[in-house]
């Protein structure tokens, strides 16, 4: 190498020039301490330039020292860097990885938990069914149960209704059959009582003409087989109130008379039972000769 290109070199590098002026300074220190320790005499000016070139050239060796170790540094930087750049990437990569397991785990966890979510929303959705199955089941049970027991309820109103038709029927056939009785025997009384007022007014009825005929005068014109249909109004008490004769067979002479006795007759004979008193009596006047 030569001065220009250490000049140059020193340029770049001017860091170079300081440590090579501190060598020299160190150089001169220990020389200067050994001349003075030993004593020696002092260097020739031969020998001092054989000195100073031998440091010129320790310096170009130095310095070639130097731009090498700055070439290994720059490669140990260089490498470092490029170390580092590949420790990032692949901090980067691990990190990018970790991220994506962790992202991956996440949705792992993420797709584990709606599937969890899921499975649990359908085994409610079967717990709900099932448990909607049950009670349907249990409302079609207890119905059942409801509408036997109503069945069962019918059929024992029906069995008891028809008991108590039964029992209804057989005591309206004995009502029936007493009432039927009742009349029979009402009947046969009041047949009996008829019979026997009957009886009594026509008793009643011949004791009035008896007594009517009693206050009979005969008149001269009389003839045989006279009568006249007689309808005698009275009172309670028998008094006469009005006579009429309807479908008399002789003249007026006998109507007078016939009309004349039942007034004379008055008051007329009491009924043997008040049951047969009438206010209008009846009877055919045919006087016995």
């Amino acid at each position: 190498m030569n001065s220009s290109g250490l000049f140059s070199e020193l340029k770049k590098h001017p860091w170079i020039m300081v440590l090579v002026i501190l060598f020299h300074a160190g150089l001169v220190v220990l020389l200067s301490i050994n001349l003075s320790n030993d004593e020696k005499p002092p260097v020739p000016m031969s020998q001092k330039h054989k000195i100073i070139d031998a440091v010129v050239v320790d310096a170009k060796k130095y310095d070639d020292r130097v731009k090498q170790k700055n070439i290994a540094a720059e490669k140990k930087i260089k490498d470092k860097k490029e170390a580092e750049k590949k420790r990032l990437a692949e901090k980067n990569k691990a990190a990018e990885k970790k991220r994506q397991q962790k992202a991956d785990k996440k949705r792992k966890q993420e797709a584990d938990k709606k599937l969890a979510i899921a499975k649990k929303k359908e085994a409610e959705q079967k717990a709900k069914a099932k448990k909607e199955k049950e009670q349907i089941a249990l409302k079609k049970k207890e119905q059942q149960r409801k509408e036997q027991t109503r069945l069962d309820a019918e059929k024992k109103r029906k069995v008891e209704e028809e008991r108590k038709r039964r029992e209804d029927e057989k005591a309206e056939f004995k009502r029936a059959l007493l009432e039927e009785e009742r009349r029979e025997e009402e009947a046969k009384k009041l047949a009996e009582r008829t019979a026997r007022l009957q009886t009594q007014r026509q008793q009643y009825i011949v004791l009035i003409a008896q007594k009517v005929e009693n206050n009979w005068l005969r008149p001269v014109t009389n003839t045989e087989g006279q009568s006249c249909d007689v309808i005698v109004t009275q009172t309670m008490m028998g008094d006469v109130i009005d006579v009429r004769l309807q479908s008399c067979t002789s003249d007026n002479a006998f109507q007078r008379s016939v009309e004349r006795a039942v007034r004379k007759a008055s008051p007329l004979p009491l009924p043997p039972n008040p049951d047969v008193f009438d206010r209008e009596i009846y009877f055919t006047f045919k006087p016995r000769l």
